[in-house]
């Protein structure tokens, strides 16, 4: 009979310690297994990573095996797989993003890491050249003649001498209150930014120009760009398009809506004998730099040298140039079942969230899969150009009717269904009503129909329209009872305004008492209106994101 050794006889009197060796031994073969990976990736793995590596967009992430094991273990790094949707990168066409040195970095970088990614070039301007991340970002005022801009610049100036100081230039504390000429700045940039994009990228189709506070839907822009150069050479046919705006007669492109202008109409204005001539660039930067200094804006000042000198005035192309966000956008029947292209006044956290809203209509649509006929692999990996001046003749033949564009009505599904107040209010006697009501909220009726003290002085009021601005009763029946295709009405004291579109809006503001809140404003919609008008306007594009 054999004895059991002392060391036998201790292991069998302690099972705990028998489970702490065999978890030992587990964890120690897995961190060895999972580290000879990380050493030796499969060719998959470096495939993904590669294209990764060439589409910008390696992530990487440290699993909590390697964090919680021995001593000098190397973490093991695994791309993340639930990274953005990007459909095919957006070739022969330059992004150009105008901002100010003030609002750069509150307002750029939501952009850099949304839509920016999907345009192959890039340019940013603000008030000073500085950085921001690895973009340059250039001085869009360096052009600019200080004889002609007078005292104007003295603004510009002021922003050098701090960046010399290294003194922040950020406003989101309020400190820059005495620096608020930037507007007055912002009126000289148009035409030298124009310039300067256009020699940096002399032979693009198209050029497209926004603001800080512009967001795109970067899906929609490949199909559109291709069905625009089908019907209209970008080489040949001078395009300016945007959302336009109207000032003494003078049309001009309204630049947070953004606007689009092709070669042809560059070459115009600057032909290409002339794109590096000093002498002729001076002039042409001279002239209208004396124009803004008595105008009110850069996107007037270029609109004027487009039709003076180039021969081309913009043409109106909204609602796909959108000068509104997702809360302040009226839906209608004339936008709907339009696609989308650009919005404007887009807070970071609104940029974030229209982002987030195109990923998730990509990941139902498959669209980001989509490619034109004639793309080809080098096309994909950037080897070879796209040129929309110079498709393959496939391309011609690409039926886009097949694209599943994002539509007014998809945004409206996805933001709005869901917010939008239903439950009807009641009134003093506590009978139900035809509206629901939100106090605090401007759903901004009145941009509609607004009526007020003044204009209810005016001969052939009616007797429905004074008592409207006496009070929210009287308004909210305003709405109810005397216009047929009111949707949603808003009052504030001596103000009433009646909506035949359909906007949500926003809270005026998020703390304070009732009585606080009801003095800014009560609005309502009529949710039995409003259902009638969707099933109308659905109809002509049926389908919902959710």
């Amino acid at each position: 009979m054999m004895l059991a050794s002392p060391a036998s006889t201790s292991l069998r009197r302690s099972p705990l310690l028998v489970c702490i060796l065999l978890v030992l031994f587990i964890q120690s073969y897995f961190l060895f297994k999972y580290n000879s990976q990380a050493a030796a990736p499969t060719s998959s793995h470096r495939n993904g990573f590669a294209q990764q590596h060439l589409a910008g967009e390696t992530t990487v992430v440290v699993t909590r095996t390697a964090l919680v094991g021995p001593a000098g273990t190397t973490p093991v790094l695994q791309p993340l797989a639930d990274g953005p949707l990007r459909p095919a990168q957006l070739n022969d066409i330059v992004l150009v993003i105008k901002t100010g040195a003030t609002v750069i970095h509150a307002r750029v970088p939501i952009q850099m890491i949304t839509f920016i990614p999907n345009f192959k070039d890039i340019m940013i301007f603000s008030d000073l050249k500085t950085k921001i991340g690895n973009f340059e970002v250039s001085d869009a005022l360096a052009r600019v003649s200080p004889d002609e801009a007078g005292n104007s610049l003295k603004y510009w100036k002021k922003l050098q001498d701090l960046q010399s100081e290294n003194t922040g230039l950020a406003d989101s504390d309020g400190k820059m209150g005495d620096l608020k000429e930037g507007w007055a700045l912002d009126k000289f940039k148009n035409v030298p930014i124009l310039i300067d994009t256009y020699q940096k990228f002399p032979d693009s189709s198209y050029y497209l120009f926004i603001d800080g506070d512009t967001s795109l839907i970067s899906s929609n822009w490949f199909p559109y760009l291709l069905a625009l150069s089908k019907k209209h050479d970008p080489y040949k046919s001078p395009i300016y398009w945007g959302s336009m705006a109207l000032l003494n007669n003078m049309p001009f492109g309204h630049g947070g809506s953004g606007y689009i202008i092709n070669q042809a109409a560059m070459r115009r204005l600057i032909p290409e004998t002339k794109l590096f001539d000093e002498s002729f660039l001076l002039d042409l930067e001279r002239n209208y730099t004396k124009i803004a200094s008595s105008s009110c804006c850069g996107d007037l000042v270029l609109g004027r040298a487009m039709t003076d000198r180039a021969g081309v005035s913009v043409k109106h192309k909204w609602p796909y140039y959108q000068g509104e966000t997702w809360w302040s956008i009226p839906y209608h029947e004339s936008n709907f079942c339009n696609e989308m292209g650009t919005m404007h006044h887009v807070l970071p956290e609104d940029m974030q969230e229209i982002w987030d809203f195109e990923q998730a209509m990509l990941r139902k649509t498959g669209m980001d899969k989509w490619r034109p006929n004639g793309w080809t692999d080098e096309h994909e990996l950037g080897i070879k150009p796209w040129k929309f001046s110079d498709m393959p003749p496939e391309a011609k033949s690409t039926n886009l009717k097949d694209y599943k564009y994002i539509l007014f009505r998809d945004m409206y599904d996805w933001f709005i269904a869901p917010k939008l107040p239903k439950e009807l209010a009641k009134d003093e006697d506590g009978k139900l009503t035809e509206s629901s009501v939100r106090v605090g909220w401007d759903n901004r009726a009145w941009k509609e129909m607004e009526l007020n003290k003044d204009k209810v002085k005016a001969e052939g009021t009616e007797q429905w329209q004074k008592d409207a601005i006496t009070s929210e009763k009287n308004c909210r029946i305003a709405c109810e009872k005397h216009k047929d295709d009111c949707l949603q009405w808003y009052f504030r004291d001596g103000i009433c305004g009646l909506g035949n579109k359909l906007n949500y809006g926003r809270r005026l503001r998020n703390d304070g008492t009732y009585e606080e809140w009801y003095k800014l404003g009560v609005s309502g919609w009529i949710p039995s209106r409003i259902e009638k008008k969707l099933d109308s306007w659905r109809s002509k594009c049926p389908g919902k994101v959710v």
